[in-house]
C-alpha cells in the first residue's frame, strides 16, 4: 500500500482516531482508578490507624484509673502505713498489663527520718517481687517520672526507657501525683506511677499488615521510636535523626507535624521502600504518634498487571482492526483505482475507454454512471470544440487581415513629406483589441497646407473599426481647397448621422496648418483638446469647444477656430486612451500627468515625444491590461512664417 493512497490515507486516520480515543479512555480510566484507589488507601489508613490505637487505648485507659485510685486512697488515708507495700504488690498481681508499680514519697513525707521513701513492686518471670526504690545512685527525685508530673500537677505519660535499677526492662511510666492532709492543709506528698511494658505495644503496631512490605510504627512525644520494624532503630533513633541520616527535609518536616498532634496523609520517597503514603495519628493518652505506611508500588501494583493487561489487549485489538479494516477499505476503493486507470486512457483521448463494472448500488455506482456521462461530454466538448477552433481561427483570420487592411489606410511611413522641411510629424496607433476605433490621418491639400485629423470612434472592436473606415473614408473624400474645417466636420457628420440606426459616434478633431504662415484652422468635435508647445518653453491645452461628436445629430453647426503657429512650436494630439489609461488600482494616467511629462520633455522632436509617451504610459500601468486604444499625432512647426 503507498503512503500517499487514499486506502492508506483512511486507515490511517481510522487507527489514529482509535488510538487517540482509546487513549482518552485510558487515562480517564487510570485516574479515576487510581484516584479511588488512593481514597480507598486513604481511608483503609485511616480506619487502620483507629483500630490500632483504639485496641492500644483499651490497655492504657483502663490502666490510669488504677493510679488514679491510688492517689484517692492515700489521700484519704484508707490505707495504712505500713500496708502500703503489700497492697501495692496486689494491685501489681492483680493487674496483669501492670508490669511495676510504686508510690514515691516527697522528702521525709512518710517517715521524718527517711529521705527516700518508695515501696516498689514489679514481675520477675511468674512471681512479684518487692523492693524499695531511692538511693544516692538513683535519685528518683530528678526523674522525669517524678520531677515532670510534679511539677505540672497533673498525670503524666513519660518518654520510653529502660530501668536498670528496678524492673529491668523497658517501660512507660504514667504518673500521677497524690497529696496528704498535714495539719489541716492538703501538700504535696509524691507520686504514684505504674510501669507499663512495651513488648505487647510492639506485638500490636507489629500486627499490622499493610501489603506485602507496609508496617505501622509508633513514636514517642518527642520523635523517639518506640516500635518499628527495625529493632535497632527503637529507643536508639528519633525521626529526626533518621532524617539527618537520610539527608531528608520531608522526613523532618514529616515528625514535627507528628509530635504537634495532627492527623494527616503525607506521600514522600524514603530509602528501601521508595515512594510512600504515610498517615500519622496520635493517641489521646499517651500523646505518642502512629504513624501507618503503604509502599506506592504495593499500591497500585494490581492497577499496573490490570493496565498492561489492557495495552495488551488495545493492542491486539489495534492489529485486527487495521487488518480488517485494510481488507474491507482496499475492497471498497479497488474500483477507483480502475477509474484512475480509465481516466488516464480518456485523458489521452480515448474517450471510449471501457470502465470497470460495478455491481453494488452505492456511491461507487453513481461514479460509474457520473463517468459514463463524463466519457460522452467530453466526446461532444471536443467535436463541438473542433468546430468552434475551426471558426474561431478562421474568425482569428479574418480580423488579422482587418487589421491589416485598417493599419494599411492610415499613413504609417515617416518622415511622411520629405520635400516640406517646414514641419516634423510623427503618430502611432496601438489598438486594445485586434481592431480599434481610433483614427488619425494626414495628406496635402496644396502646395502651403497640410491637413491633419485624430478621432476616437465610440466602443471597440470591428464596429469601431467599420465606422473608424468610414470616417477617414468620408475625410478624404469631402476635403478639398475650397472648404474650411468646420464645413468639412460638419458633411462628416450629416454623412455619418444619416441612418445612424447603432447610434455610434466619433470625437474628431481636424485641423488645416498653412505651413507658409503657421496659421493653424482647427475645427474640435466634443475630441480631447490638443497640447500646444510653444517655442520649446510654455505648455498648455489648446481651448475647449463646445461642440458635439460627429454621427448624433446631422443638423448641427460646428465652428472653425485659427490659433497662430510659431516657429519651433509643436502641436501634440492624441486620444482618451492616455488620459485615461489605468493602472492596477484604476488610477487614471490624467490630464495634469501629461501636462507634467510633456514640460519636463520639451526639447524632444514628435517621434521621441510620442516613444517617450508610450513608455510612460506603460510605466503607470504596470502591467494592467490595455482598455482603450491609444492614439498620439505629433506636429512640430519649422516654418519661416513667410506668406506667399
Amino acid at each position: 500500500m503507498k503512503k500517499n493512497s487514499l486506502a492508506f490515507k483512511i486507515i490511517s486516520r481510522i487507527l489514529l482516531f482509535c488510538m487517540a480515543l482509546g487513549l482518552v479512555i485510558f487515562s480517564i480510566y487510570y485516574y479515576y482508578t487510581r484516584t479511588t484507589i488512593e481514597r480507598s488507601a486513604r481511608e483503609n489508613a485511616i480506619s487502620l490507624a483507629d483500630n490500632t490505637i483504639s485496641k492500644i487505648e483499651e490497655i492504657i485507659k483502663p490502666t490510669e484509673t488504677i493510679p488514679n485510685n491510688l492517689a484517692w486512697i492515700i489521700e484519704t488515708g484508707a490505707i495504712p502505713k505500713d500496708s502500703i507495700l503489700p497492697f501495692l504488690t496486689k494491685v501489681v498481681k492483680n493487674n496483669p498489663s501492670i508490669y511495676a508499680s510504686a508510690i514515691a514519697f516527697e522528702p521525709y513525707a512518710f517517715n521524718k527520718d527517711k529521705y527516700y521513701y518508695s515501696p516498689y513492686a514489679y514481675r520477675n518471670g511468674d512471681s512479684i517481687e518487692e523492693t524499695f526504690l531511692g538511693a544516692a545512685d538513683y535519685d528518683y527525685f530528678i526523674m522525669d517520672w517524678y520531677q515532670i508530673p510534679s511539677v505540672i500537677q497533673q498525670p503524666y505519660w513519660s518518654e520510653p526507657y529502660y530501668d536498670d535499677n528496678g524492673g529491668n526492662a523497658l517501660l512507660t511510666t504514667y504518673s500521677v501525683p497524690f497529696y496528704m492532709n498535714e495539719n489541716g492543709k492538703r501538700e504535696f506528698g509524691g507520686i504514684i506511677t505504674i510501669d507499663i511494658s512495651l513488648e505487647w505495644l510492639t506485638d500490636i503496631v507489629n500486627s499490622v499488615k499493610i501489603f506485602e512490605t507496609g508496617y505501622a510504627f509508633l513514636i514517642s512525644r518527642n520523635g523517639m521510636y518506640v516500635t518499628h520494624p527495625n529493632r535497632e532503630d527503637i529507643m536508639n533513633k528519633t525521626i529526626f535523626t533518621k532524617a539527618r541520616e537520610l539527608d531528608d527535609p520531608q522526613i523532618r518536616e514529616l515528625g514535627r507535624e507528628m509530635i504537634s498532634g495532627k492527623s494527616n496523609l503525607w506521600n514522600i520517597s524514603l530509602k528501601g521502600p521508595g515512594n510512600v503514603w504515610i498517615y500519622h495519628k496520635q493517641l489521646s493518652s499517651t500523646k505518642w504518634t502512629l504513624g501507618v505506611v503503604y509502599p506506592n508500588n504495593e499500591m497500585y501494583a494490581e492497577l499496573h498487571k490490570l493496565n498492561l493487561i489492557i495495552i495488551i489487549l488495545s493492542l491486539i485489538g489495534l492489529v485486527l482492526l487495521m487488518f480488517f479494516t485494510t481488507r474491507i477499505i482496499n475492497k471498497l476503493l479497488s474500483p477507483l483505482t480502475k477509474f484512475a486507470k480509465s481516466a488516464r486512457v480518456i485523458a489521452e483521448g480515448n474517450f471510449n475507454s471501457e470502465l470497470p463494472a460495478i455491481e453494488t448500488n452505492n456511491e461507487m455506482k453513481e461514479l460509474h454512471e457520473s463517468f459514463q456521462f463524463m466519457q460522452n461530454e467530453l466526446a461532444n466538448y471536443i467535436e463541438n470544440l473542433k468546430e468552434t477552433t475551426s471558426a474561431k481561427e478562421k474568425i482569428e483570420s479574418e480580423l488579422r487581415i482587418a487589421k491589416e487592411i485598417q493599419m494599411g489606410m492610415i499613413p504609417h511611413i515617416f518622415p511622411p513629406f520629405p520635400d516640406m522641411p517646414e514641419i516634423n510629424l510623427f503618430a502611432s496607433l496601438e489598438s486594445a483589441k485586434e481592431v480599434g476605433g481610433d483614427l488619425y490621418d494626414f495628406f496635402i491639400l496644396d502646395q502651403n497646407r497640410l491637413c491633419f485629423a485624430i478621432g476616437d470612434v465610440s466602443g471597440k472592436g470591428v464596429p469601431a473599426s467599420l465606422f473608424m473606415a468610414v470616417t477617414r473614408t468620408l475625410l478624404r473624400s469631402v476635403a478639398d481647397k475650397s472648404k474650411n474645417t468646420a464645413e468639412i466636420v460638419q458633411s462628416i457628420n450629416k454623412t455619418l448621422s444619416f441612418n445612424n440606426e447603432s447610434n455610434m459616434f466619433v470625437t474628431f478633431f481636424l485641423g488645416i496648418l498653412d505651413v507658409g504662415t503657421g496659421q493653424l484652422n482647427y475645427c474640435n468635435a466634443g475630441h480631447n483638446p490638443p497640447v500646444l508647445i510653444k517655442n520649446n518653453k510654455e505648455v498648455n491645452y489648446f481651448e475647449i469647444t463646445k461642440a458635439i461628436p460627429v454621427g448624433l445629430f446631422e443638423d448641427f453647426s460646428y465652428i472653425e477656430e485659427t490659433i497662430q503657429i510659431q516657429t519651433g512650436d509643436q502641436v501634440f494630439l492624441y486620444t482618451d486612451g492616455l488620459t485615461e489609461a489605468e493602472d492596477i488600482d484604476n488610477k487614471l494616467f490624467g490630464d495634469e500627468h501629461l501636462l507634467e511629462f510633456l514640460r519636463k520633455n520639451v526639447i524632444l522632436d514628435p517621434k521621441l515625444l510620442i516613444e517617450k509617451t508610450i513608455g510612460e504610459v506603460a510605466v503607470h500601468v504596470n502591467g494592467h491590461i490595455q482598455s482603450d486604444d491609444l492614439t498620439m499625432l505629433s506636429i512640430t512647426f519649422n516654418g519661416t512664417n513667410k506668406k506667399e
